[in-house]
């Protein structure tokens, strides 16, 4: 079912939660906050899994994020006993992924959903420190990939990057779509 965001949402904390815990959090729970994220980052034994499109990975990641491909790529013994947590733009694909995962099962300890790359541009880990947002080359991050306009609440630290209106659509639609077009051209 689809739900309707604001056109323009406020570029603030707040506004970027209130969209992870309406996208979100009907996805799974439990849905980790930046904060509660980067106290889990810090104590090790985590594996982050970035659920967004290869474009969107691009654009900027969490330092230290793995995509899906490469995770499905992990042997056990990487995964034994590690908390999984999956991230997207506001918690709605990676909802969906920890929903996967919990179905599967495997030699994780649990799986955990986050609220998403918005709501994370907002806490100073996101621009500075081992989980800081960094872009394709490893960099720093100075722009955030927001997936559509309606989801633009991200910190104003960062300049926020788009789909158009018919690649957020497919990319809804195909979730491969834009993976399979940035690949063969």
């Amino acid at each position: 079912r689809l739900r309707r965001a604001p056109l323009l949402p406020e570029r603030s904390e707040a506004a970027a939660r209130a969209l992870a815990q309406q996208w979100g959090a009907p996805q799974s729970t439990p849905m980790l906050d930046a904060a509660a994220l980067v106290a889990l980052l810090k104590g090790g034994d985590v594996v982050l899994v970035d659920v967004r499109t290869a474009p969107e990975r691009r654009v900027s990641r969490i330092r230290g994020s793995v995509s899906p491909a490469e995770f499905a790529a992990l042997p056990d013994a990487a995964l034994e006993g590690k908390t999984v947590v999956s991230y997207c733009s506001v918690g709605y694909r990676s909802g969906k992924f920890v929903a996967a995962l919990q179905k599967r099962g495997g030699p994780f300890a649990t799986v955990i959903n986050s609220e998403g790359i918005v709501p994370y541009s907002h806490h100073v880990a996101a621009r500075e420190g081992p989980h800081a947002l960094v872009d394709a080359a490893g960099a720093p991050a100075t722009r955030i990939h927001v997936y559509a306009k309606p989801f633009d609440a991200a910190s104003d630290a960062f300049e926020p990057a788009v789909f158009s209106s018919f690649e957020a659509l497919m990319a809804w639609l195909w979730p491969s779509y834009l993976d399979d077009k940035a690949s063969s051209g």
